[in-house]
């Protein structure tokens, strides 16, 4: 194992020790073969009663374990939609109205899936509907029932637009959610299963799930306000936890190797939807001249070349972050797929940033590897 590999892995045990996480797992591949693969920590440090756990009721992470990929959903759920309109099911520039009546008047009759997979519809960034839901929510803190997430859904497609579509770049998980449910009434089947037909099956992620073992699991926060004590096993995103757990903007669960294996069809883009929908930035197609623009290109479901955390190196990178702590990160021309799980989250979301741990765990594999055309 190289130097650089090495400070990888020595970043990621000092990160735990630090407390920006209790548990981590990295992955590095480069053209296909692993070169990295360390996992450090705990699954989870606090109790339900907010109190530390013993050391002994400390479960140590695993190669099984599975993490909460928070946003990293976004890029499953981009696959999943592009699958769709593969088939012809959808249409990337034909407005949503098509199958979304309540999009048929003013601006909002404009919108496009472009629109909501590069964060361009204009919709706000994020979608307060799941609070009621919350509110209501069970006595043991267990997510809305069916009916509750159909009424949920009713008030996510009435959203207003705060801005045109093309006129601004805003990141939205509103505009994700607002795809899950364009595809979900486009073809009358459940979110879950269209993931499970268009993602996970044909690239054999049969670990990757909405329902993940709790005794495999790293915990996220610890949400007594909700009801939810220490959450594990259970989506941290409260919107999607809203919606019963499944939904576009968050709510898989996968351990290291299966997010790994789809980083690396990501790279090897052996089909039109990963070699070209979900890698060439897609803004200059849908931003208005005058449009605020981010410092960062966007393709259909992943960033480019966004720095601040793939490192100075990563100008040709895709990837995705997830709030969890979690992030996947690409680079065709030098043959590297990195991925980093953690749960920065535990026990709560004001700990340490882990933007710098990913840069540096990115610019450690970039560095090893000269940049050539791999793909």
């Amino acid at each position: 194992m190289s130097a650089a590999l090495r400070r990888i892995a020595a970043l990621v045990d000092q990160a735990v020790a630090d407390g920006v996480c209790s548990a981590a797992a990295v992955a590095v591949d480069v053209d296909g073969a692993p070169a990295l693969r360390h996992w450090a920590g705990v699954l989870q440090r606090i109790g339900d009663d907010g109190a530390e756990l013993p050391a002994a009721e400390r479960p140590p992470v695993r190669p099984d374990t599975c993490f909460d990929l928070a946003s990293v959903t976004k890029v499953y759920s981009a696959h999943t939609l592009l699958g769709l309109v593969a088939e012809g099911v959808l249409a990337l520039d034909a407005p949503v109205a098509r199958w979304l009546p309540e999009y048929r008047e003013g601006a909002r009759s404009e919108v496009t899936l472009r629109h909501l997979l590069t964060h361009t519809s204009g919709l706000p960034a994020v979608w307060d509907g799941w609070r009621e839901a919350v509110r209501r929510r069970a006595p043991d803190g267990a997510p809305p029932s069916a009916p509750d997430r159909r009424a949920l859904t009713a008030d996510l497609a009435a959203v207003p637009l705060a801005a045109p579509p093309g006129t601004r770049w805003v990141y939205a998980c509103t505009g994700y959610l607002t795809a899950m449910l364009l595809a979900e009434r486009a073809t009358g089947r459940p979110w879950a299963e269209l993931v499970r037909r268009h993602t996970l099956d044909p690239l054999g992620l049969a670990a990757t799930t909405f329902r993940p073992d709790r005794e495999r699991t790293a915990a996220t926060e610890y949400q007594p306000e909700f009801g939810r004590g220490t959450v594990r096993g259970v989506v941290h995103d409260e919107a999607a936890w809203s919606l019963g757990g499944t939904a576009a903007n968050a709510g898989l669960f996968a351990p290291l190797e299966d997010v790994l294996r789809f980083a690396e069809a990501i790279r090897r883009g052996e089909e039109e939807r990963t070699a070209v929908w979900m890698w060439d930035d897609q803004l200059p197609s849908v931003l208005r001249p005058e449009a605020q623009r981010p410092p960062h290109g966007v393709s259909l479901g992943l960033r480019i070349g966004e720095t601040a955390w793939m490192g100075p190196e990563g100008s040709a990178c895709r990837g995705h972050t997830g709030f969890t702590g979690t992030s996947l990160q690409i680079d065709r021309a030098r043959g590297v797929s990195v991925v980093l799980l953690t749960n920065r989250v535990h026990p709560t979301r004001e700990g340490r940033p882990v933007h710098p741990l990913r840069a540096a765990t990115a610019t450690a594999a970039l560095a090893d590897f000269p940049a050539q055309q791999h793909f």
